[in-house]
């Protein structure tokens, strides 16, 4: 056998030249990666590039840096709308205004006149009542109301009208609190304060008609402080539930739960 290599006339034959003995696979006969190779880059080296002078360096990220308690930060809203501020004077106006009527109805002619005209059917059928009860016909009470109804009524009046005075006032403190707490942007004051109005929508029209029936030279004025009464608390109501007062009760809540307090 010849000791020459037919491919290279003049050389000997190597039978290990085609191979590499340290990559029993061979080398790629174009001598380098056909997937291009990158050189290794140092630990902690940008590889994409350093930064050039005079440049800002780009904001590094981190995912911890807007929670707080477990929720998105959120910072609470710094002053209220004037949207608010109106729903607490209209529903403490209405509160005010309430009272008075209230309190002009009461001392008005209102009762007496009622009394009056229910005391002509009912009178009959009152006395024959008495008289099969043993004693009532010597009550004091009973005499004044058989023989003077207005005298009667009055007599109610001066021993209501005390229990009355505290009832208007509690009923304005009342509104005072409702009214603070909507303005304050509390969500379930607001509902209790819608539920509150329609309600007393609902009533006001046999109120209205009891008025304009009983109140003699009175009713107007009371027709009106009734009618203004229940538009200012409605009115506050409403804006209670506009835009910027939902918008500022929806960031309070949501800055609660994020842990302001």
């Amino acid at each position: 056998m010849s000791n020459y290599d037919p491919n290279q006339p003049g050389q000997p034959y190597d039978p290990n030249s085609g191979s590499n003995a340290s990559n029993p696979y061979g080398q790629n006969p174009y001598g380098q990666n056909p997937y291009g190779q990158q050189p290794a880059q140092p630990y902690g080296q940008n590889p994409y590039g350093q930064q050039q002078p005079g440049q800002p360096a780009p904001p590094a990220f981190d995912p911890y840096a807007q929670q707080q308690g477990g929720y998105a930060a959120v910072q609470p809203p710094t002053e209220r709308p004037k949207t608010l501020q109106w729903a607490f004077l209209l529903i403490l106006a209405s509160g005010v205004i309430s009272a008075i009527g209230s309190w002009l109805v009461f001392q008005s002619s209102l009762f007496i006149n009622m009394f009056s005209s229910q005391w002509s059917a009912i009178q009959d059928e009152f006395e024959r009542q008495m008289a099969t009860t043993p004693g009532a016909m010597e009550d004091p009470m009973i005499q004044q109301m058989m023989s003077s109804p207005e005298a009667f009524v009055n007599e109610i009046h001066s021993v209501l009208s005390g229990f009355l005075v505290v009832s208007l006032i509690i009923s304005v403190g009342l509104y005072f609190l409702v009214g603070f707490f909507v303005g304050r942007g509390v969500n379930a004051m607001r509902i209790i304060a819608t539920i509150l109005a329609v309600i007393s929508v609902m009533g006001v029209a046999g109120s209205l008609v009891t008025l304009a029936t009983f109140g003699g030279d009175q009713a107007g004025v009371l027709i009106v402080l009734t009618l203004l009464g229940v538009i200012c608390g409605v009115a506050g109501v409403v804006f209670s539930w506009l835009r910027p007062s939902s918008e500022y009760i929806a960031a309070r809540r949501a800055a609660r739960m994020a842990g302001y307090r």
